[in-house]
C-alpha cells in the first residue's frame, strides 16, 4: 500500500493481509541494487511475506525476512491511466482501515479491484464499485444503489459520502483529474 525510506538502504512498508489488515514492518536493505527482495516488493503486487518480530522495545516495527510475488499487476507499469486509477482507490482503502484490524470482505474487494482494473474499459467505474464495496465491507453502505450510467451527480454524491466517512478528501484523485 505504501512504501517510505528509512535510513540509507531500508524501506518503513505498509501492507494490507487478509489475517490482519493493514501491518507495517521493516524492509532491511531494500533499497540495494543486491537486495533480494526488492523485485518482489513493486506496489500493488499481492505477495506472499514472512515477517519477525525483535526482542527489542515494546513497539518496534516487525521485520520482513521473505518475500515472494504471488501475481505481478504489470499493467500498472505500462498504463498511468490505470496506475493512478489505483492510488485512488488504495488510498481509499489506507485511510479507511486502521492497523491490525482483520477485513477479509476488503482483501478480497481488494484482489478483484486489481484484476478487474487490469481488465477494465472504463477505470472510472471500477474505482467507484472498489470504493462502495470496501466501504460496504467495513460496515458504512452508500444510502443508494450503485448503477450505471454513472453522472456526474452521482459522482459527486459518491465522493462527498467518501469524504464523510474518511473526514477528509482522497488527495490522489487530485493526480488523477490533472491526468484526465
Amino acid at each position: 500500500m505504501k512504501k517510505h525510506p528509512f535510513g540509507e538502504a531500508d524501506e518503513l512498508l505498509t501492507v494490507f493481509t487478509r489475517e490482519a489488515g493493514k501491518i507495517r514492518c521493516k524492509a532491511v536493505s531494500s533499497r540495494k541494487t543486491t537486495s533480494k527482495l526488492a523485485g518482489h516488493l513493486q506496489s500493488l503486487n499481492e505477495v506472499e511475506f514472512e515477517v519477525a518480530s525483535g526482542r527489542r522495545a515494546a513497539g518496534s516495527l516487525p521485520v520482513l525476512v521473505s518475500v515472494r510475488a504471488m501475481s505481478i499487476n504489470s499493467y500498472l507499469r505500462q498504463n498511468l491511466r490505470k496506475f493512478a486509477y489505483a492510488l485512488v482507490g488504495i488510498e481509499t482503502l489506507y485511510r479507511l482501515t486502521g492497523d491490525r484490524e482483520e477485513n477479509t470482505g476488503a482483501y478480497e474487494e481488494l484482489r478483484k479491484f486489481l484484476r478487474d482494473l487490469g481488465e477494465s474499459l472504463d477505470e472510472n467505474i471500477a474505482v467507484r464499485k472498489f470504493q462502495l464495496n470496501i466501504l460496504a465491507a467495513s460496515g458504512y453502505q452508500f444510502p443508494e444503489a450503485f448503477a450505471l450510467p454513472l453522472t456526474r451527480e452521482k459522482e459527486a454524491k459518491i465522493d462527498r459520502f467518501i469524504d464523510y466517512v474518511l473526514e477528509r478528501e482522497i488527495k490522489s484523485a487530485k493526480v488523477l483529474d490533472s491526468l484526465i
